[in-house]
């Protein structure tokens, strides 16, 4: 069986690429060896704000070591197609011959998003069976017309999947019968991802990745670092977003697996970020990023029975901040991740 998938696997994003590597090697471990990403690259991609160019172009050595990592790491562990494409039209005039066409993972369905309005992540340039896995929708502020569109190009689709639980019922409410995934990086057991980790050359520190300047973030920051002694190490992006002790710009997407593992805690607004700490069974808090983007965050803290890691403005910070994860007594995860492997393998088989 030739399988093929689209997502989002090549901006230098940790969390994108080692959902695409996730599903993948757990397809070929699975025994569909013929699985290969799809090398989509819209335009839509690439810097379009004159803020961020200039950040770019002020960054630009750290850039291009960054990009250089983040290429070096797809090309060796994910299998892509060996031609690249940048549109809908040049997929549609493609013959993949492929049996199986999969969307999944990140925030492909959420119309906030580019990637949201791209028919492309739709299927709609695919010929032969459809299916989606743990393809999130992101938020629910959805209007009724564009779940009604949505629907009907998911009309074409075998089997649906998507990340949240507010997405199944959105999609139900239009007719489409969806099923709640677990997000491709929990298919895998730890030990899949201890060998990208190396040792970090660092005293105790806390991680503080993909977040927003607030005060609410300073007061954490502070709070933390200063009743655990923490060094402060921020990971994210080409500007400054809070105080820190390092700020590391080009690390590629082993070296931030690397930086999450060996933290004391992490701090961040990122869902992988959040994910990671999870499956290496750290000590995290997270600061929601935005409205447009919360559900998938919240979703996965509220069935692990972890919504006190969210650190709100109405927070009592001394006292959230104190609480730790008894990992040992923790809700557990399994039942989600066999039903998630079952969808798997009953939408491919059928």
């Amino acid at each position: 069986m030739k399988i093929k998938i689209i997502t989002i696997h090549s901006i230098p994003n940790f969390g994108s690429v080692f959902q695409s590597y996730a599903l993948c090697r757990y397809l070929k471990s699975r025994g569909f060896k013929d699985t290969e990403l799809i090398d989509y690259e819209p335009p839509y991609f690439k810097t379009r704000t004159l803020r961020a160019f200039a950040g770019k172009m002020l960054n630009f050595k750290s850039y291009c070591k960054r990009k250089r990592k983040f290429r070096a790491f797809v090309e060796k562990n994910i299998p892509i197609t060996g031609r690249k494409f940048s549109s809908l039209q040049e997929l549609e005039s493609y013959d993949f011959k492929a049996d199986v066409y999969i969307a999944g993972g990140d925030q492909l369905w959420n119309v906030y998003h580019d990637c949201g309005k791209d028919d492309t992540y739709k299927l709609t340039f695919a010929h032969g069976k459809k299916i989606s896995y743990a393809t999130s929708l992101g938020q629910t502020d959805f209007t009724d017309l564009q779940l009604t569109e949505l629907a009907e190009k998911l009309k074409t689709f075998s089997s649906v999947s998507v990340r949240e639980a507010s997405s199944v019922k959105m999609l139900e409410s239009k007719g489409i019968n969806a099923l709640q995934c677990v997000d491709p990086v929990y298919l895998l057991p730890e030990n899949e991802y201890e060998k990208f980790v190396k040792p970090v050359n660092q005293p105790k520190y806390m991680m503080v990745y993909l977040v927003t300047p607030s005060p609410l973030l300073e007061r954490c920051i502070k709070y933390l670092s200063e009743k655990y002694s923490l060094k402060v190490i921020l990971c994210s992006g080409f500007s400054k977003k809070c105080t820190c002790d390092q700020f590391l710009k080009d690390l590629g997407p082993d070296e931030i697996l690397s930086y999450i593992k060996n933290a004391e805690i992490i701090l961040s607004s990122s869902f992988h970020a959040t994910s990671f700490s999870l499956i290496f069974k750290k000590q995290f808090f997270t600061i929601l990023p935005d409205e447009h983007t919360n559900e998938r965050i919240v979703d996965i803290l509220n069935i692990r029975g972890l919504s006190d890691r969210i650190i709100t403005e109405n927070s009592d910070i001394k006292n959230s901040l104190d609480r730790m994860i008894d990992y040992s007594v923790l809700s557990d995860y399994d039942i989600q991740v066999r039903a998630s492997k079952e969808y798997l393998e009953r939408a491919l088989e059928e």
